[in-house]
């Protein structure tokens, strides 16, 4: 199993004096050996340093932390679980003006396994909150992606949505007959709309720019509440509060 790197840019405020800097980058260095698991560090690695590069895309991160863990699970313990990291972390925050998260496994450019059509193994069952539909779709990846787009807050009248995308021919209807509605996209094509006409639930997306793939609703699956965060897209788009509620509740 590859390891997993952890990849966080941040950019400071530029009002932090340097003695508060220095500070936090001795305890974020700590961690290494602070972050416990059944009593033992399980960080395999930490590089951590300030952003030297000359070309222009760097969107203003000023430093850059990589961390490295055996494998997902002391991932998502060290994100999720760990009490030393959320210390560090609540202690952190209101240095940070931005942040960048990336995860990576090395080689990997493709999900770890591909299923077959006939393979129910990832298969979760889906329904509208009314319950007139009812679908299965197969998963390679139990986790959600995080989405803070403008069109997903207003059609879901929260902050942002929990998404997974999946070949179209992953889903499966079992009851029922979703209504559509269509609109032009962020890249000028169409974009259907999959939804109860009951209930108004979002079931699934489909963007004509990407036709073989579509965007399904993770929380309407069933086990949906206990995926974990997969990924973040259109960060750029999320209220200014979210950070900070997600760092609040990062050992949830």
């Amino acid at each position: 199993m590859a390891p997993v790197t952890h990849i966080v840019l941040f950019r400071y405020r530029s009002d932090i004096p340097w003695t508060t800097l220095e500070s936090h980058f001795r305890d974020f260095s700590a961690l290494k050996d602070t972050c416990l698991k059944n009593g033992k560090p399980y960080m395999l690695s930490m590089r951590m340093g300030k952003n030297t590069s000359w070309e222009n895309f760097g969107r203003g991160m000023t430093h850059a932390f990589v961390l490295e863990f055996k494998d997902e699970a002391d991932r998502d313990y060290y994100l999720l679980k760990d009490s030393v990291h959320h210390r560090f972390s609540q202690k952190a925050g209101p240095l940070i003006e931005d942040s960048v998260v990336v995860d990576l496994k090395d080689g990997v450019l493709f999900n770890d396994a591909v299923q077959s059509k006939d393979d129910n193994t990832n298969v979760l069952e889906g329904t509208c909150h009314c319950g007139n539909l009812r679908w299965d779709v197969r998963l390679d990846d139990y986790k959600h992606i995080i989405c803070h787009c403008r069109t997903c807050q207003l059609l879901g009248g929260g902050p942002f949505s929990c998404n997974a995308v999946v070949a179209k021919e992953a889903l499966t209807m079992r009851e029922g007959k979703p209504s559509v509605y269509s609109y032009t996209g962020a890249s000028g094509k169409s974009v259907l709309c999959y939804h109860c006409g009951n209930c108004t639930s979002h079931i699934w997306h489909h963007q004509m720019s990407n036709p073989d793939m579509i965007i399904v609703r993770t929380l309407l699956l069933k086990g949906g509440d206990k995926m974990g965060i997969g990924g973040e897209i259109f960060a750029e788009g999320a209220l200014g509060w979210v950070k900070d509620l997600k760092g609040a509740l990062s050992d949830v």
